[in-house]
């Protein structure tokens, strides 16, 4: 108790100092409340310690205490209280708004800082006289703290390694991508500060069975809530979904025009564009939810952060698995909000987000999805079922990234040290895992077999993308070098190169796999520049040089050391099947580091991990804690036993594997079937193109003098993504679309959509005016070098045209 008060005035004592040192204009009344708001429990310390040096005295007051245990915890809640009020005022002082506010700030701080210290030792003062120190709790915990000294000491080495090799930091000239977004500090603090009252909640109540059913859905809601509550206006310098006139919506570009061009192609019955498509099975579910909600940008958005938003609580369910409901908790929150600070930076940065029609999300949330799946297969290691299940669902996967193949073989290899000594289970389950695989893949393998003769799983541009990196080049700088090569042919350059040069491809694959892993480590927040609640985010992501300031080297040894505690937990509740989600990270980011990639969206779908298992650390501490002051952890310790509760089927094996091989058939099948039977849009202008424009005043003679040029085309298809551009201006792209290229003209670009190709179309036009959207159009125009050159594009539906001369203007340049 002495010590307690002695403290408090040495506290008060620099507080006051501290408060008279800042400049002033003399002792204004508000310093003088200041200084009163010190000097009262300063004051009182000074009494206290003074009387607390007399036995008797401090036997009274543990008496009174003692006596009064209502008092206590009304005393220990309102310590608690006023901390987490001190703790936000003084942030809201500093970060609010900054320019208004920053002379409060500077002048309380002393004053709150003394006040939150005072609230802090209070409630830890509090609950040491309660409930005691019981260092005797901890011996259990001493197998967890024997691995996390273990597990910190091997991250410790990796750190050396990367220190003094520079593998990780120094970027490779093919492709170096920026570490993802990252979460806020103040976001980490308000994950965190749940989690910990969530166990504290959950070691008091024994029963909390409500709580399986409220806190998924009260997540689901959260994320749902807070991502669609960013405006669509975020999106308007975003790089795959920018804004531009004639329209005040949002419209895909570059890899999310890809996808969605394949699924407008799609939904007018006309196939994929591309004969072997990338992520067909994403591209599908745009094609459903173009179906359902039409073509406005934010119904899409809307139906898909619907789907989007199961994400945090999939994560929730891993978290549990794993440790606890406060672990999966805090772990959902810190997904929530990374989401949310993505939403806000989208026109500032690089992101893949719940608002852009892009894959990596959905297979975000499918990967964690599958490691539950994985994880229950590991524990009921006797289920042949759920073996073939896991397999299957690769498979599927396969057509949502092809990455996902990685998965495969880290999943297997982790199964036989979970199975050990059990190999030959392992072997049989195995077997039946890859069989799942297989016939999980096998359709939309045999479809490509039958459009292009090579049994494909992604389109050929891949294979040639890695083989330009690997020859030296950037993705796409080095394509003529393979121009004319079957993927068969340059899959085989690469194993070459591969087997020819060894050290140089470990040396760039090593390299982007220590970038990808820092990455992951970089998505929890450190010391940076921040400007405020209200001013712009600062992206101090990006530039990351790979040196940190001495606070960030203390904060990195402090994650690491959560984190190895974080594996260490999971390991005392699981053993080998605790390591699943790193194992699903080291295989994807491996797999992505021998494509010579690194950063940003590539390791998106598993750059979660980090603060996964830095969340299950963190859960940890605060039960050791409660432990150490005699709290009963009972509420969630136990949460191997009850995981492991499987329910059997009930139906025979061999109908469960039928159903289920039934079940990946078909959804394999979805995007052939989806090519072949949704009906052929009928085109507009097919049957006389004199005949449809003759409310033009334009004849035959016209007409047909204007196509006779070499130069000239005459087009109907569906008009997609228009903007409009001024003088020398563009999307920003390295390799932009020709139709929306920069150009030293005003224009209006669009995309024309063929039954069996797409077409970029340059319409020069002075001011943007409102133009049609996935609406079907004629269209009359002079092929250049790499799009054409609209004269006239007729929409037949509104009776709308716009014109660029006339058609006896020549098709030359």
């Amino acid at each position: 108790m002495p010590l307690f008060f002695l403290l408090s005035m040495l506290e008060g004592i620099a507080a006051l100092a501290a408060l008279f040192l800042i400049p002033s204009e003399g002792l204004s009344l508000s310093r003088l409340a200041l200084a009163a708001a010190i000097l009262l429990p300063l004051l009182a310390s000074i009494w206290a310690f003074i009387r607390s040096l007399d036995a008797d005295w401090r036997a009274r007051v543990a008496r009174a205490l003692t006596a009064r245990p209502n008092l206590s915890s009304a005393l220990a809640f309102s310590s608690s209280l006023l901390f987490l009020t001190l703790g936000g005022l003084l942030f809201l002082l500093r970060y609010l708004n900054p320019e208004a506010t920053a002379s409060y700030y500077l002048r309380a701080r002393p004053t709150l800082t003394y006040l939150l210290l005072l609230a802090a030792q209070s409630s830890i003062a509090l609950a040491i006289f309660r409930h005691g120190l019981h260092f005797d709790t901890l011996r259990s915990h001493r197998p967890t703290f024997k691995s996390t000294g273990f597990i910190f000491a091997f991250f410790i080495l990796l750190w050396l390694i990367i220190y003094f090799t520079r593998l990780g930091l120094t970027k490779d000239t093919s492709y170096w991508g920026e570490p993802g977004i990252p979460i806020l500090g103040w976001q980490f603090v308000i994950a965190l500060v749940i989690g910990f009252f969530l166990t504290q909640y959950a070691i008091r109540n024994t029963e909390l069975r409500l709580a399986n059913l409220f806190i998924p859905i009260l997540l689901y809601t959260l994320a749902l809530l807070l991502w669609l509550s960013v405006p669509l206006t975020a999106l308007r310098n975003s790089f795959y979904a920018p804004i531009t006139p004639p329209y005040n919506q949002p419209f895909p570009a570059s890899d999310a025009s890809y996808y969605d061009s394949d699924a407008q192609s799609l939904l007018m019955g006309n196939g994929f564009l591309h004969k072997i498509p990338t992520r067909p099975l994403y591209i599908l579910f745009l094609t459903g939810l173009h179906a359902l909600l039409g073509q406005d940008y934010a119904r899409i958005v809307l139906g898909q952060t619907i789907v989007f938003a199961l994400l945090p609580v999939a994560l929730y369910f891993l978290g549990k698995q794993l440790h606890s409901r406060a672990a999966g908790v805090t772990i959902a929150l810190l997904a929530i909000f990374r989401e949310l600070t993505s939403l806000w930076v989208a026109s500032d940065a690089r992101v893949s987000n719940t608002q852009m029609l892009l894959s990596d999300f959905i297979t975000t949330l499918v990967i964690v999805a599958y490691l539950l799946l994985v994880l229950r297969w590991f524990r009921d290691k006797q289920n042949n079922l759920l073996a073939f299940l896991a397999g299957g669902a690769v498979g599927l996967q396969l057509l949502l990234r092809t990455q996902s193949a990685a998965l495969a073989p880290g999943v297997l290899i982790l199964a036989f040290f979970v199975f050990w000594p059990d190999w030959k289970k392992w072997f049989v389950q195995s077997v039946i895992f890859a069989a799942g695989m297989i016939l999980a893949a096998a359709p939309w393998l045999a479809r490509n077999y039958a459009v292009t003769g090579h049994a494909s799983l992604d389109d050929p541009i891949q294979i040639k993308v890695v083989a330009s990196m690997y020859s030296g080049g950037s993705p796409s700088s080095n394509f003529s070098q393979f121009e004319g090569q079957t993927p068969e042919q340059m899959s085989a350059y690469v194993m070459d190169t591969i087997l020819q040069r060894p050290a140089y491809v470990a040396g760039f694959v090593s390299n982007q796999f220590f970038a990808n892993t820092i990455d992951t480590l970089l998505v929890l927040p450190i010391f940076a520049r921040y400007d405020g609640l209200s001013a712009p985010i600062h992206l101090y992501w990006y530039e990351w040089d790979g040196h940190l300031s001495p606070a960030n080297v203390v904060l990195f040894v402090v994650y690491l050391a959560a984190i190895a505690l974080g594996f260490a937990a999971a390991w005392k509740r699981l053993r080998w099947a605790s390591l699943l989600p790193l194992t699903a990270f080291i295989f994807y980011a491996l797999f992505t580091s021998i494509a010579r990639y690194s950063g940003w969206r590539y390791i998106f779908p598993v750059d979660w991990v980090g603060y996964f298992y830095f969340a299950l650390g963190v859960a940890e501490v605060i039960v050791m804690m409660a432990a150490l002051f005699g709290k009963g952890t009972h509420a969630e310790a136990d949460t191997t036993r009850a995981s492991a509760q499987v329910h059997k089927s009930r139906l025979p094996l061999v109908v469960s594997f039928l159903l289920s091989a039934i079940c990946f058939l078909s959804v394999s099948s979805l995007p052939w079937l989806a090519e072949t039977f949704i009906p052929q849009s009928k085109p507009v202008c097919t049957d006389s193109i004199p005949a449809c424009l003759a409310a033009l005043d334009l004849d035959e003679t016209q007409i047909a003098a204007f196509l006779s040029q070499p130069n000239a085309r005459a087009l109907t298809g569906r008009a997609l993504y228009p903007r409009y551009f001024a003088r020398f201006d563009g999307l920003a792209s390295t390799n932009p679309a020709p139709a929306f290229a920069h150009r030293d003209y005003p224009r209006l670009g669009f995309l024309l959509l063929l039954p069996d190709e797409i077409m970029q179309i340059v319409l020069p036009m002075k001011g943007p005016r409102p133009f049609p959207h996935a609406a079907d159009a004629l269209l009359l125009g002079c092929q250049r070098e790499d799009y054409i050159e609209a004269r006239l594009v007729f929409f037949p539906a509104t009776d709308e045209t716009f014109t660029n001369g006339t058609l006896a203007d020549a098709c030359s340049p």
